[in-house]
């Protein structure tokens, strides 16, 4: 006979669609815990919880990457494993390195879930301290002082390394400080061992918002409202980069588990006020289904392949 506490579960789990059980789902998320990757996914997986049982995060940081997204890569295809597949994991990775344990091929995509602009950064001391006001200013001071601002990144190949090396091929040269992860770059920004970031604004958004860093310029070619900075491109940078990510899930999963998946989070987010806690740690959502994510990163990768030959990184 059934205990009672039995009894629930087996109604809770005759509740749950067909693909979200028995096993317990988990969100692979290839960075360290902390991060605006990781407060999305344990957002969702608490929200999505209702609908698709317990949804454990996994933080499998390391290898830039490479080690949360081999673990997913050799998982079962059945909807029960899933990864944060970001900018680097996906397109920047993929095109620098021969030598990755994975490549993009071996996943399918689930929805991208978030786009957000980077942003370069300074703290106030450092500013003051190099006589830069503006965005203006720092283009001034970088082409009379070449190479004497330190340029920290999230790692090399990540978004700010790119946008970095973007500017140094227009003459702006800094010296680049690769950093494991970008919660590491920022700590140095704020301690003053570098002197220049371009971060994702969903990471730097707190320290901007209490006065710790002070926003230049925005990366993305159309201006964010809720930046009050100029874009580069429009002080005559040509520059578009922006940091996106999404979920992904092993190579072989059904287009039926994929799409039913996306359908669960669009429901999700329905919430205004999950939409709104989204929004805020993202630093921008936009959902695509599984076609029209696998499109984006394609195109992405044309974007890359061309950025990175010119870079020569």
């Amino acid at each position: 006979m059934l205990s009672r506490r039995s009894f629930a579960l087996t109604l809770a789990a005759a509740a749950l669609p067909a693909w979200a059980k028995p096993k317990q789902m988990r969100i692979v998320v290839p960075y360290p815990a902390g991060g605006p990757l990781d407060a999305c996914s344990r957002l969702l997986a608490d929200k999505l919880k209702t609908k698709l049982g317990r949804i454990i995060v996994e933080n499998r940081p390391g290898a830039a990457g490479a080690r949360g997204m081999l673990e997913v890569k050799n998982a079962q295809p059945n909807g029960q494993s899933l990864v944060v597949g970001a900018l680097a994991t996906l397109v920047v990775n993929p095109l620098m390195f021969n030598d990755l344990p994975y490549r993009p091929q071996d996943f399918e995509t689930v929805c991208l879930l978030s786009d957000t602009p980077n942003v370069l950064i300074m703290t106030p001391a450092t500013m003051k301290k190099r006589g830069i006001n503006s965005a203006e200013d720092f283009i001034d001071f970088v082409k009379k002082h070449p190479n004497q601002l330190n340029c920290a990144s999230g790692g090399t190949g990540s978004a700010g390394h790119i946008a970095n090396a973007l500017l140094n091929t227009r003459g702006l040269k800094t010296v680049h400080v690769p950093y494991a992860g970008a919660m590491a770059a920022q700590l140095s920004l704020l301690s003053a061992e570098t002197d220049i970031m371009f971060d994702n604004f969903a990471s730097a958004r707190p320290a901007i918002e209490d006065g710790r860093v002070r926003v230049l310029a925005q990366t993305s070619r159309t201006a964010d409202k809720r930046i009050p900075a100029p874009t580069l491109s429009s002080l005559g940078i040509d520059c578009d980069i922006s940091t996106w990510f999404g979920l992904m899930v092993p190579k072989g999963t059904p287009t039926e588990i994929r799409e039913n998946l996306f359908k669960e989070i669009c429901l999700t987010l329905e919430s205004n006020e999950t939409m709104h806690t989204f929004e805020r740690l993202s630093g921008g959502a936009k959902l695509l289904g599984p076609q029209e994510f696998n499109e984006w990163i394609q195109n992405e990768q044309v974007k890359y392949r061309s950025f990175l030959s010119a870079l020569k990184i």
